[in-house]
C-alpha cells in the first residue's frame, strides 16, 4: 500500500491495516528507523522488548546490524526485480 506524507509529517495508515491492528484515534505507536525504512508498531513496549531479545540473540550468534541490513537490501532487491 502507498500513502502520502502530509503537512507536519502526518501520514494516513490505510483503514484495513488500522482495523487489523485495532488502531484508532489516539492509539500509541512506536516509530523506528530501520535501515532505509520505517517501522511503525503498536504498543511501543512490546516492540522494545522484542527488539532487545532479537539484539541479544544476534549478539550471541555474532550477527551484526550491517549484515542484517545487507540481507534486507538483498531480499528487497530480489522481490522488486
Amino acid at each position: 500500500m502507498v500513502t502520502r506524507i502530509r503537512g507536519k509529517g502526518q501520514l494516513t495508515i490505510p483503514a484495513s491495516i488500522r482495523e487489523a491492528l485495532h488502531l484508532s484515534e489516539n492509539s500509541i505507536v512506536s516509530v523506528t528507523k530501520v535501515g532505509d525504512g520505517i517501522l511503525i508498531t503498536p504498543k511501543p513496549s512490546l516492540f522494545d522488548e522484542v527488539s532487545a531479545e532479537f539484539r541479544k540473540e544476534a549478539d550471541k550468534k555474532g550477527i551484526t546490524l550491517d549484515e542484517l541490513l545487507q540481507d534486507l537490501r538483498k531480499i528487497r532487491k530480489e522481490k522488486h526485480s
